[in-house]
């Protein structure tokens, strides 16, 4: 089960805990600090164990859940009964908005991949600050529409791409995302070949076939060291 955090238990430090966090979340950066005590006063914050269910599909998700510590894979079951990896957030992220935006049943799982600090606000909460508060309407839309670029970019490289421009491209995107060349994989590398639409053994391949040409080297089950950024650019 989810255990509460410590800080949620009354008093003004713990309040002062809770600003503190909601004051770290990307969505509520243009807040002023009465907003932000006011937003606090509403969250639940829990810890939630590693590989546990947030909600699933059909599930009717009542809540909009930002993620301070730890990481959330959210996924499809296919027809043919497989998993096929959406995206993954980490620090800073939010995840149900589309309770918030139009309260329906989940077409998705999201589940932890290690133990997490998320805090919950209830969607009529949520939908009240966003009718008040235009900064956060506007971040929640940014946010989005850049997530729908990169699914739209995943659809295309799934449809477009063979194997190895995808492995590639995948390799290069964490490269400019983290702004460095040497990096650990942010999920398992089953869970890459999902998100990428190939099976792991296709994956595995790719990846020796380019640490053969000297382009990245592979350290145990997550660390790679993009040697060549440019030649992966071009595959």
């Amino acid at each position: 089960m989810d255990h509460h955090h410590g800080c949620e238990s009354g008093g003004d430090g713990a309040h002062a805990e809770l600003e503190a966090l909601v004051a770290k979340v990307p969505l509520f950066a243009g807040l002023t600090h009465e907003q932000i005590s006011e937003i606090a006063s509403r969250v639940r914050p829990r810890v939630v164990p590693r590989n546990q269910q947030l909600y699933g599909a059909g599930d009717i998700n009542p809540y909009l859940r930002i993620i301070h510590t730890g990481t959330v894979k959210v996924y499809r079951i296919t027809e043919s009964g497989h998993e096929q990896v959406i995206r993954v957030l980490g620090s800073g992220d939010f995840l149900g908005e589309k309770a918030v935006i139009s309260p329906s049943a989940s077409d998705h799982f999201a589940v932890t991949l290690d133990e997490s600090e998320i805090c919950s606000l209830d969607h009529e909460d949520m939908r009240s600050y966003l009718l008040r508060y235009p900064s956060v309407a506007f971040t929640m839309l940014e946010t989005l529409s850049a997530r729908l670029g990169t699914t739209e970019e995943q659809v295309s490289a799934m449809t477009g791409e063979d194997a190895a421009g995808r492995v590639a491209a995948y390799l290069v995107g964490l490269a400019d995302e983290y702004h460095r060349s040497s990096f650990l994989l942010p999920i398992s590398k089953k869970d890459v070949a999902s998100y990428l639409g190939l099976t792991p053994e296709t994956l595995s391949r790719r990846l020796a076939a380019f640490e053969d040409n000297g382009w990245i080297h592979l350290h145990g089950s997550r660390r790679v060291d993009l040697l060549d950024i440019e030649a992966l650019r071009l595959v």
